[in-house]
């Protein structure tokens, strides 16, 4: 993977995943699972937080609907627990180490840059823009509207798409295992970002399935940098 980076001639593309990979905003997500649940009157059963992080916002809503009891259409749930969010992203969601820098340098490079996210992408906007990230960024895709969760590759070949290139042109870069799963299997290199509550067990098929695991991205900006840049 290091030589991908050292030679950008060989990759189009990178391919980012954004709660828990440019921006640190798992712990933000993972509060908001209990705090929409109490705000509605409903019981969050152990795991919630784990179960939702591999929906999209409209299954999601739909579990809190079909599952825990919660009333109003999956519009209306989406609407409140996207209101949840939007602040905090505008505010105060910090990056993942090195994140902005990093789009900056694949952009001098002139690989294209994506996001492929279950977000709600203008609740994520203010942040990148507070985060300068904004400009260094070519397109985004939500599952939203690709219809499909990231149990599908659909979102990554969306992205490749926009860029005209081949999956195997582009880099894909992801926090969540079942994600990583997806993106090989649709013939994507991934860069994987630990996830800190992963299990052991999961942290170890994370690892073997990624083509290179980083805890940041201090470490690819200094193989991607010049010494005199770093």
């Amino acid at each position: 993977m290091e030589d991908l980076f050292r030679m950008p001639h060989r990759i189009r593309a990178a391919i980012f995943d954004v709660d828990g990979t440019l921006l640190n905003s798992m712990p933000m997500w993972n509060r908001i699972t209990y705090d929409y649940a109490d705000f509605k009157g409903v019981d969050a059963p152990p795991g919630l937080s784990k179960k939702l992080n591999e929906l999209c916002l409209e299954q999601c809503a739909a579990y809190y609907r079909d599952v825990l009891g919660v009333e109003g259409t999956i519009d209306t749930i989406v609407a409140e627990i996207v209101g949840m969010a939007r602040e905090r992203y505008r505010t105060s969601v910090p990056e993942i180490p090195g994140a902005a820098e990093f789009l900056h340098a694949l952009h001098t490079r002139g690989i294209h840059t994506a996001v492929a996210t279950a977000s709600d992408l203008d609740s994520l906007r203010p942040a990148f823009a507070r985060l300068n990230m904004a400009s260094y960024i070519d397109t985004m895709e939500s599952c939203t509207t690709i219809g499909k969760s990231k149990e599908s590759p659909d979102i990554y070949l969306k992205c490749a798409a926009d860029f005209d290139a081949r999956p195997e042109e582009c880099v894909v870069f992801e926090d969540a295992l079942y994600a990583v799963r997806t993106a090989k299997k649709a013939g994507f290199a991934v860069v994987g970002v630990y996830d800190p509550t992963q299990t052991e067990a999961e942290r170890a098929e994370f690892t073997a399935l990624c083509d290179r695991c980083i805890e940041n991205y201090g470490e690819l900006l200094k193989e991607l940098l010049p010494p005199e840049d770093c």
